[in-house]
């Protein structure tokens, strides 16, 4: 596991389509998605944790939204998902997972998206 300072303070294209597909089914995170600053990228080898700049009071509730779709990946064997975790109305960090034993390791040229 790694973690590093992201080389962009912005959701890259990949965290974008996804959080633009959660943002579909979330309504309320609209606006909030439209305006994340990215801390930090930690890479576990079968995921990778995307953490926001979240201005939420430390009581407001968490929740958290999967991604309805699977995502493809070329050189990936298995399929990768997402959940977004919030607190109150502010996304806090996302989730990007394989399924089953395969590893990733960030690259995502070439994606593409499965209804789940």
């Amino acid at each position: 596991m790694w973690n590093m300072r992201p080389e962009r303070v912005t959701p890259n294209e990949f965290e974008r389509a996804l959080l633009d597909r959660i943002g579909e089914s979330e309504p309320r995170l609209r606006d909030a998605l439209a305006k994340l600053h990215v801390l930090s990228r930690e890479f576990t080898g079968a995921g990778c944790f995307t953490t926001f700049r979240c201005d939420a009071a430390a009581e407001e509730e968490r929740w958290c939204v999967g991604l309805d779709d699977l995502v493809t990946v070329p050189g990936v064997p298995s399929v990768l998902g997402a959940v977004l975790c919030c607190r109150g109305s502010q996304p806090d960090f996302l989730e990007i997972f394989t399924y089953g034993e395969a590893r990733w390791h960030g690259t995502f040229e070439g994606f593409g998206f499965n209804a789940g």
